[in-house]
């Protein structure tokens, strides 16, 4: 199967409250460096926090599976659930990483799940970076500017960007079907 369009990568920060996305595009069809990478789009969904949990799990799904039907992505990076101090946290946010693959899914669109400290490693060099350095590394890579947006959308162009260092033009990519129920 062949890719009928320029590779597009979305990263995704999940969250529960907060939630980054950052989109890059290659620059030619079979891209081999990070310098064929372009940023695209990046930004922050931000749910409803006076929601019930169930309520805002509902809100981040439908929320993110309009983005993908809308940004058309061949790959999807999400960072994957680190055990943190508090269990209810690490709960919620598990629920959320599984509205968000679930709303990919839906769009039959594959998936690369990345641990922080692999982000952190790949982007700045040290997988105890802290949020400002990757950053800043991105900033050096690629140019990103993150504005006034929060950290949750930079967190989000380097799982993007740890993605596109991986991509396998090679590999097969289905076709979206963006009618799926």
């Amino acid at each position: 199967m062949t890719m009928s369009r320029f590779p597009r990568i979305l990263g995704i920060d999940p969250g529960s409250r907060v939630i980054g996305f950052a989109v890059m595009d290659a620059k030619k069809l079979v891209p081999r460096s990070p310098k064929d990478w372009i940023v695209a789009d990046a930004g922050v969904v931000r749910a409803s926090t006076n929601l019930a949990m169930h309520e805002r799990i509902f809100e981040i799904h439908d929320a993110f599976y309009g983005l993908i039907s809308e940004l058309q992505p061949n790959l999807v990076g999400i960072e994957k659930v680190f055990q943190g101090v508090n269990p209810s946290s690490t709960i919620k946010l598990s629920e959320a990483r599984g509205a968000l693959i679930s709303a990919v899914g839906r769009h039959k669109v594959p998936v690369r799940e990345i641990t922080p400290a692999e982000v952190k490693r790949i982007v700045a060099g040290n997988g105890a970076a802290t949020k400002e350095q990757v950053y800043q590394a991105l900033q050096a890579i690629m140019g990103f500017n993150k504005g006034r947006l929060p950290f949750d959308a930079s967190d989000a162009m380097g799982i993007a960007f740890a993605c596109s260092l991986g991509f396998k033009p090679e590999t097969p990519y289905p076709d979206l079907n963006l009618g799926i129920p």
